[in-house]
């Protein structure tokens, strides 16, 4: 009997236990496993995408330069099916860099001084404090601060009119998936013409002060001889 009973097997009940036990194992180990692919797939994905990106944010620039800045707002798409990547697409958005409008900032600035400064307040940015200081929000009440309000507002439209002329927002979108999951990857850059900047300098009559080519640079002029003396 006791030789018997050393050589005895597992029950049906240990190896149901064994089996489970095994089984909880094995689900953590692919959980873990397919996490791990997940990861290095995203890894590899976003490397890839990420040069894409800069090479056709680098198309965009370029475009920009040949064709100059349009004053409207505009927007393309496609795939990198090119480069190897028809799975892979992109959408890019143009547009004017806009400043909010003088009134505007009277409005907030109007806003904030009803609710008291605040940190982090339009009032207690540089902006908002220089308007307080040259009296330019609305609530200047001597001529020299009126006047020191109207130059403000007069720089602030050049900046407005530079800004729209001169700027571009470029805003571009890859979507692409990794293991069946929607992926996206915004990228911002902002471009400059100088060109047009100084296209809207020159329309809004700034001069250096240099004098016109057609007048005589020579402030002493050699007196022309009176004949007969």
């Amino acid at each position: 009997m006791t030789r018997r009973s050393a050589q005895r097997g597992f029950t049906l009940l240990e190896v149901m236990i064994a089996l489970a036990i095994l089984a909880s194992a094995l689900t953590v180990l692919v959980r873990s496993v397919g996490r791990n692919v997940g990861v290095a797939q995203e890894a590899e994905s976003l490397t890839v995408v990420t040069n894409l990106a800069r090479a056709k944010m680098a198309d965009i620039e370029e475009s920009l330069i040949k064709d100059g800045f349009l004053e409207t707002d505009q927007s393309s798409e496609g795939d990198f099916g090119d480069d190897g990547w028809a799975d892979i697409t992109w959408k890019a958005k143009v547009e004017q860099v806009e400043m909010p409008s003088f009134d505007q900032l009277q409005q907030l600035q109007s806003a904030q001084t009803a609710k008291g400064s605040g940190a982090g307040g339009f009032a207690d940015s540089a902006l908002g404090g220089m308007f307080n200081l040259m009296g330019g929000m609305g609530g200047a009440t001597d001529a020299a601060s009126a006047a020191g309000g109207s130059f403000i507002q007069q720089q602030f439209e050049l900046v407005q009119e530079v800004l729209k002329a001169s700027i571009r927002k470029v805003t571009l979108t890859i979507h692409w998936k990794v293991m069946g999951k929607d992926q996206e990857l915004p990228v911002v850059a902002y471009f400059t013409d100088p060109a047009g900047m100084n296209k809207v300098i020159g329309s809004l009559g700034m001069d250096t002060g240099a004098p016109p080519a057609d007048e005589n640079p020579n402030p002493n002029p050699t007196p022309t001889p009176t004949p007969g003396k």
